[in-house]
């Protein structure tokens, strides 16, 4: 494919998100959920038809990206239970009405249902912090934790028993995380985290995601362990992510090998303990029933899809199901594999990033930074990258440490040091590259944005300009004004209370005005954001204007932490452009 004109937004944007696809107990269809602008519903396909028929106007609460936790089938296949938007808990069946099963208290939020293999009761999370049952004959329902926990994720049930990841103020999931039952721990460790656990069909079979051996790797319960220097899966971000599955009679693992940022799909045979690779490319949502496994699938190249693939021979076969966007991308030249880039920092110690190169390039280099800040950004299908290749500009994607993906180690480096180390890690891979200042420009949102900002600040003759997205900007702010998940954030990445005040008065883009004047920046947050509130970036506006510097605060109405409103989507990426062009040359 040939483009006669430049990548637009809406055609980046254009599509729909398709989220957590599993395949029924009979192994015959596939449920989804299908998100478009008028919300995220229930789909059924199957197999042999690749028809997908909307089961209902139910509109339900979906995941994001390799995201889960809306629904589960009925043992029987005959339907499913799913959290609704509304926040209530229903049985959907495939044919007839819903039918409610759980409304929650005005203060509640329920999360990642999970039927009983005998389908007589449904097992759901409370505000991340309660385990509760529902019988699905009577609608009676029971607390099953003891609140021995500040956290709680993902139930599966075991041998009749429930258990469910579980953690404690002041780690977050990935520093430190048990799987609990009501009768006590089943696995844990200090300074391991512990996430995913998932049984066979039977659920007889009990394995998990841990970091015991400093990687991410897949244990079981019978003791075995495919011990690599990979990571298996990421950081717990949400529920369900099923970046790993066993098969139906609990004597295959498949699993999702994180190679650098490349992935990598592979299974093991738990007999003899040979892994053999099946397919590259990211894969999530792993479903397995027969001989059919079912992932969503999401490469460099490889715009979002569901697949299906047949494991009954050694070589795999793959057929594609549903493509999330809408857009015609075969052979897009915009669409590259980026190279992999090891940088030695300052400190000596190996940094990694991602370079996409454009083929025809301008010369300019977008920068963009991940969130989180415990996250990373893999070779996944990114429209946003491929926006700035097809304008000639090359995009880098570094991993500062604090990234998951390259083992426990790299990710814990940043305890501390939140708004310092991050940013001189980018600031030293953005060095390797030799680039001119005046051609590079620095993206980056939350997480990011406080990164993206540091090395502004840090080394302002490195950057050209910066774009943040809803940025922290006041790093101590954020233990008074952030949602329950990450209020306790600030402990693990800065310190204790004290700490964090007088570390951020160091840190805090806040603090950094005069520094900050020296490079052009725009800024676009939602006016409803709960996680860091505009207030932050209004007071940063006001800093940088009074230094004299050159920044632009652009108020999304009605937005939160990242933006829904197509038309807002479009405009950042509009605005954000014509910022590049003013500003690199």
């Amino acid at each position: 494919m040939t483009p006669t004109t430049r990548l637009a937004a809406a055609e980046c944007l254009a599509g729909r998100d398709i989220t957590e696809p599993r395949l029924g107990p009979d192994g015959s269809m596939i449920g989804v959920i299908i998100s478009d602008p008028e919300g995220a519903f229930l789909y059924v396909l199957t197999l042999s038809e690749n028809v997908a028929r909307q089961v209902s106007t139910l509109a339900l609460r979906s995941g994001r990206g390799l995201g889960g936790g809306c629904f589960d089938w009925l043992p029987d296949s005959s339907g499913v239970v799913a959290v609704a938007k509304s926040g209530a808990l229903w049985v959907i069946p495939l044919h007839g009405e819903p039918r409610l099963l759980v409304t929650p208290a005005p203060e509640q939020s329920l999360f990642a249902p999970i039927v009983s293999p005998l389908g007589d009761e449904v097992a759901y999370v409370v505000n991340q912090a309660e385990i509760h049952t529902v019988e699905i004959s009577t609608g009676a329902t029971r607390r099953i934790d003891r609140g021995e926990h500040d956290f709680v994720n993902d139930p599966v049930w075991w041998n009749e028993q429930l258990l469910w990841q579980a953690w404690n103020v002041p780690h977050m999931a990935w520093d430190e995380s048990l799987l609990v039952s009501a009768e006590g721990v089943i696995a844990g460790a200090k300074n391991v985290q512990h996430q995913q656990p998932a049984t066979d069909r039977s659920g007889t079979h009990l394995g998990w995601l841990d970091d015991r051996s400093g990687w991410l790797n897949i244990a079981t319960h019978d003791g075995e362990r495919i011990a690599e220097g990979f990571e298996h899966g990421g950081p717990t971000w949400g529920e369900r992510q099923r970046s790993w599955c066993f098969d139906s009679t609990g004597e295959r693992i498949a699993f999702v090998r994180n190679e650098g940022g490349f992935a990598r799909l592979c299974v093991v045979h738990r007999a003899t303990g040979v892994v053999s690779e099946k397919a590259k490319a990211i894969h999530g949502q792993l479903s397995w029933v027969g001989e059919n496994l079912v992932a969503i699938r999401t490469g460099g190249k490889t715009p979002t899809q569901v697949v299906v693939y047949d494991t009954s021979h050694d070589a795999w076969t793959r057929k594609t199901l549903l493509i999330g966007p809408s857009f015609d991308w075969d052979d897009h030249p915009s669409l590259v594999e980026p190279s992999l880039l090891e940088v030695t920092a300052r400190d000596g110690a190996t940094l990694h990033a991602r370079l996409y190169s454009a083929p025809q390039p301008t010369g300019g280099l977008v920068c963009m930074i991940h969130g989180g800040p415990t996250d990373q950004w893999p070779v996944s299908f990114m429209p946003r990258v491929s926006y700035w290749i097809d304008r000639g500009y090359d995009v880098l994607v570094p991993d500062h440490r604090g990234s998951t993906g390259h083992g426990r180690a790299f990710t814990q480096a940043l305890r501390g040091r939140w708004g310092e180390l991050d940013g001189d890690d980018v600031c030293d891979i953005l060095r390797s590259l030799h680039r001119p200042k005046n051609m590079i420009a620095v993206l980056g949102s939350s997480a990011g944005g406080l990164t993206a900002l540091a090395v502004a600040a840090r080394e302002s003759d490195l950057v050209g300009c910066v774009r943040v997205c809803f940025p922290v900007c006041d790093i101590a702010a954020l233990d008074a004004s952030t949602h329950r998940y990450e209020a306790h954030y600030n402990r693990s990445l800065v310190g204790d209370l004290g700490q964090t005040v007088h570390l951020s008065a160091q840190r805090s883009p806040i603090n950094h005005a005069h520094a900050l004047a020296q490079v052009p920046i725009l800024i676009i947050h939602g006016d409803c954001d709960p996680v860091v509130p505009i207030d932050q970036s209004r007071a940063l506006v006001a800093a940088v204007t009074a230094a004299g510097g050159d920044i632009e605060l652009v108020e999304f109405i009605g937005e939160g932490h990242g933006f829904r409103n197509p038309e807002n989507n479009r405009d950042e990426y509009q605005r954000t452009e014509a910022f590049l062009e003013k500003y690199l040359s």
